[in-house]
């Protein structure tokens, strides 16, 4: 396996429990394959869901991830 493919990681729009808001968070993988929760890279446990085109488009990217992602880079 290659250094970059076993870095890799995807983004998945993530609701906040119990309000319409959300983040847009990282995980490990290639890609989301259904799972119902999952730890992203900043560390938080999170339920998963099919997210719609506005959640994409609304809901902001974790800090958090981002910076540790940058930071691997």
């Amino acid at each position: 396996m290659t250094t970059l493919r076993a870095n890799r990681h995807y983004w998945l729009p993530v609701p906040n429990e119990g309000t319409s808001a959300g983040t847009r968070h990282a995980f490990r993988g290639p890609r989301w394959e259904g799972q119902r929760q999952e730890r992203a890279v900043c560390g938080k446990e999170v339920g998963m869901a099919q997210p719609s085109e506005m959640d994409w488009i609304l809901f902001p990217t974790c800090a958090d991830c981002f910076g540790v992602l940058k930071g691997e880079g």
